[in-house]
């Protein structure tokens, strides 16, 4: 893999763009549990998360690099990722509350729960270790599937193997950028899964 190649897949599995991934895989799920939603109601929901938990985050990072208040967007120390890492957490949390006031399925609220706890952890983590956010991130997407399947019974094995392909090319990108240690890398997947596996446990 090219340093170039890496860097693309880096950008294309963006922590920030999980939650819309997530929601376009659920929304491509057979089950009744996405069938009863009508199109147009998908379609609204897909364009909010993609702009509260990707767009919003992204350009007010973008003013932060602009105002100096962080170095880089990619956020290389862990000085850069403190205030970023907050104001995502608040837009996660501003996207959980508001799916709890919405009639959607209680996976769209327990993933955006999940979500904004990851963040915090990582905002918690980040002054002793520069965990990874990207693997973080996957970790907990494919924890999400897999507690999915147990609620609705149902054989979705092809989603969390592709989850998991992605998850192997991330991971190998960052260390290739030598973004990461294997250690951060590994350290960011199993708190995505377990966290997030945690969530499913308590909550559902």
């Amino acid at each position: 893999m090219g340093s170039k190649t890496a860097k693309l897949i880096s950008i294309l599995f963006h922590p920030l763009l999980i939650p819309t991934y997530a929601i376009l895989i659920l929304f491509n799920i057979n089950s009744h549990y996405m069938h009863v939603l009508p199109f147009k109601y998908k379609f609204i929901l897909l364009v909010f998360v993609f702009i509260f938990t990707f767009l919003l985050p992204a350009v007010s990072m973008f003013f932060m690099v602009k105002l100096k208040l962080v170095e880089s967007i990619e956020m290389h120390s862990s000085r850069d990722r403190s205030i970023p890492l907050i104001i995502v957490a608040l837009f996660f949390y501003a996207t959980y509350h508001i799916f709890r006031e919405l009639p959607v399925n209680t996976i769209f609220t327990m993933f955006m729960l999940g979500a904004t706890v990851l963040v915090l952890l990582s905002l918690l983590i980040n002054y002793f270790f520069k965990i990874s956010l990207h693997m973080m991130a996957l970790g907990g997407l494919l924890a999400t599937f897999i507690g999915f399947s147990f609620l609705i019974h149902q054989d979705i094995r092809l989603y969390i193997l592709l989850i998991i392909l992605v998850t192997g090319i991330t991971g190998s990108a960052r260390l290739k950028l030598n973004a990461h240690t294997p250690s951060q890398v590994y350290a960011g997947f199993i708190l995505g899964v377990i966290s997030m596996l945690g969530i499913f446990y308590f909550f559902i």
